[in-house]
């Protein structure tokens, strides 16, 4: 189902006959970093703009390079951000000041067990899966037994007349864990830094406010931009993703998107980008390797597409 609501997407992006999406700066020469790299003004664009960048989103345990069968964490509902302008995150230095997961549920209290199951399941909230039976109905001789859970459930059962299994899949919207703190909070602080991290960008850029787009994977760590013209682009999460127990950013340098050859008609293309914390193996265009936070502000310079350090 979700591949073929895709494809009707594409579908009716290639036959839209919208045509203002800004014509990206020209291709940097091979080598440049995103530090490096300059930023023309973006231009209107007069055409169709039939072409989509698929971006998908991995995180594999340990140093060892990427392989095609290698069991890998596919990065859900993790937010990504494309611009015609290089980043330079170095400059904007805010990547470090990002919220944490950690450090907001220790501000509200949360207990270490919520905690604990929030960075065992990757998950900056508490909605992103349905409880299980018997993580709403252990017991305090648990160590990793969540008390917000248990609360919860139990509040539910006495609201919803002693419905188990009603009570366990609506839990979230009881006590404590439907206070807006637990439910929202961390949700409302990151994005609250990511509006300002983004509107430091564009003037960091000095491009137009809305100039930088946004796009969020699905639970397959996928995401797409749409209707983009051919030209260059660069891609980063800006905050950095946590997982694992390792915060990862991402700062691609260029994407090159190209155009019809003369004569021939503009049809609908689809440019992969892979984002990863190893790198890979197999060779791949557009594969770029993420940098451990503590790391970045050792070095300056993205890791680019072979999965080595962009440059060399």
């Amino acid at each position: 189902m979700t591949a073929s609501v895709v494809v009707c997407l594409l579908v009716g992006f290639a036959q839209a006959s919208r045509g203002q999406t800004p014509t990206p700066t020209p291709t940097s020469t091979p080598g440049a970093t995103a530090a490096t790299t300059p930023c023309a003004p973006a231009q209107p664009c007069t055409k169709l703009a039939p072409r989509v960048i698929q971006l998908s989103a991995v995180y594999k345990k340990g140093d060892q390079p990427l392989l095609q069968d290698d069991k890998v964490t596919q990065l859900a509902r993790k937010r990504f951000y494309l611009s015609s302008c290089p980043f330079n995150l170095d400059k904007l230095q805010s990547v470090g000041r990002a919220p944490t997961r950690r450090a907001y549920y220790a501000s509200v209290k949360a207990s270490p067990q919520l905690i604990k199951w929030l960075e065992d399941n990757n998950c900056d909230t508490i909605y992103c899966r349905e409880l299980r039976r018997e993580e709403v109905t252990c017991t305090a001789s648990d160590a990793a037994c969540v008390p917000e859970f248990t609360r919860a459930y139990n509040e539910a059962l006495k609201k919803l007349k002693g419905d188990q299994e009603l009570a366990r899949k609506w839990a979230t919207n009881y006590e404590p864990l439907s206070a807006p703190e637990l439910r929202i909070g961390f949700h409302t602080a990151k994005t609250k830094w990511l509006d300002a991290m983004v509107r430091a960008a564009e003037q960091s850029m000095n491009v137009p406010a809305g100039s930088i787009r946004t796009a969020m994977t699905d639970r397959r760590g996928v995401a797409y931009f749409y209707d983009l013209c051919p030209g260059t682009y660069y891609i980063s999460n800006l905050a950095p993703v946590e997982v694992d127990g390792e915060a990862i950013i991402w700062e691609t340098t260029a994407i090159t998107i190209k155009g019809p050859k003369a004569g021939e008609p503009d049809q609908l293309a689809v440019t992969p980008v892979f984002l990863a914390n190893v790198p890979s193996k197999k060779k791949r265009a557009n594969f770029f390797v993420g940098r451990k936070v503590a790391e970045a502000s050792a070095t300056s310079t993205p890791r680019a597409e072979d999965g080595k350090l962009a440059g060399q």
